[in-house]
């Protein structure tokens, strides 16, 4: 019922589109069905060669023995390896998740996630219907109860949605089950106690890790307003209260956005305040570092599927693109007024802002960042896990190929 009725929603703005009734450019592609291929709309760079660049990035991260991340680990079920730690994260294997949707690779996306129900997942206890955050290789939980990472949550809903809209439900894996199940099970727990729900009742955003202080705080990457608008219209539980999280999510970005720079802090407050919890030794989380790349991708993917916020959202990717511009494409790291730099510029951070360049209206800018993508070496090596899985989703993404299902 849910392909149908985004069907006929297509159908219809697709006709008024036909009578010039609306304009295409003022539509996000949840009612248009339209997907922008930005490579062929600023490079000239066909839909065929593009589909082959894609291909290749698969093959480079799924594939090829030297440079995958992708692993099969049994008959039956696959992991997605975080090279740099040699670890297996509910980040990475939720992003696998969701290029294998977008993919049309039902098998691969079916292993993956054997093995995070198998391994990951908590069936009791107090942690029960989480997701530990991190395993070792053969499943083991690291630290023996590892709380959640929520970002890790909000792809497995999401891809699990699209699985169930793309192949259906008849196979050996109910993949809309699995969603509303995941989208119950965290707002089950209550606002009290030591593990509680995923969303933080008054502020509506999700919250960095739901127990204790980590509660009281959110990532701004965690935020996915694109994300959160499908689990309104989708879910069987919660509806009341999943309307109003895209827009605290939206607001919670264009906080967290720096209003000169465009940077976002790796965490934040509620308000958008760049934050340091006391726990957080080992880098500075005020600053735009590791986390913090994605939050373009989130604002971009927003912008071109609903295209609900898009004045704010001009203006914040119109700073950030402009401001890592003015420093050359250098550097990774930042503080939030974009002083002390440091790191290199990735082809993670490459992607993410291309994705970004769907929200702003100069066009020369806009071309820059997508002829960087395009020219940008895909990610080897040991750390070529985070930088890889951000690139081949913002690759999806300027493609046209990341779809609503």
């Amino acid at each position: 019922m849910k392909i149908i009725n985004h069907f006929f929603i297509s159908v219809i703005f697709i006709f008024f589109l036909g009578t010039n009734i609306i304009n295409a450019n003022e539509l996000g592609s949840f009612y248009t069905g339209i997907y922008r291929n930005l490579f062929n709309e600023y490079l000239g760079i066909s839909n065929y060669e593009t589909n082959n660049r894609i291909d290749s990035v698969w093959n480079h991260f799924f594939v090829n023995p030297d440079t995958k991340v992708y692993y099969e680990d049994s008959d039956s079920t696959a992991y997605v390896l975080d090279t740099g730690n040699n670890d297996v994260r509910t980040e990475g294997m939720s992003y696998g998740m969701m290029i294998c949707v977008q993919m049309d690779k039902r098998e691969e996306f079916d292993r993956i996630w054997r093995w995070a129900k198998r391994y990951m997942h908590y069936s009791v206890g107090k942690w029960a219907g989480y997701f530990a955050w991190q395993c070792k290789q053969d499943g083991t939980k690291i630290g023996g109860e590892p709380s959640c990472a929520t970002d890790g949550e909000a792809y497995f809903i999401t891809s699990l949605f699209f699985a169930s809209h793309r192949w259906g439900n008849d196979g050996d894996i109910n993949y809309e089950k699995e969603a509303q199940k995941i989208l119950s099970d965290i707002m089950a727990k209550g606002n009290d106690g030591s593990v509680r729900n995923m969303f933080n009742p008054v502020s509506n955003l999700i919250t960095f890790v739901p127990e204790g202080n980590n509660w009281d705080f959110t990532d701004p990457s965690y935020n996915l307003p694109a994300f959160f608008e499908l689990w309104a219209m989708w879910t069987e539980t919660n509806k009341d209260f999943w309307v109003k999280t895209p827009v605290a999510a939206r607001k919670l970005l264009q906080n967290s956005s720096h209003p000169v720079t465009g940077l976002f802090p790796d965490y934040s407050k509620f308000d958008g305040t760049p934050y340091q919890p006391d726990w957080k030794q080992d880098y500075d989380a005020k600053r735009y570092q590791y986390d913090a790349i994605r939050c373009a991708m989130n604002v971009g993917m927003d912008y071109y599927m609903f295209g609900k916020e898009k004045e704010s959202q001009t203006l914040m990717m119109t700073r950030l693109l402009k401001f890592f511009k003015s420093d050359g494409y250098r550097h990774g790291q930042f503080d939030w007024d974009g002083s002390n730099p440091s790191g290199d510029y990735s082809a993670g951070m490459a992607g993410a802002n291309a994705v970004g360049c769907f929200a702003i209206e100069d066009k020369f800018l806009a071309r820059e960042y997508i002829d960087n993508l395009w020219r940008q070496d895909m990610p080897v090596g040991k750390f070529r896990y985070y930088s890889g899985m951000v690139y081949m989703l913002s690759m999806l993404h300027v493609s046209g190929n990341f779809r609503i299902y």
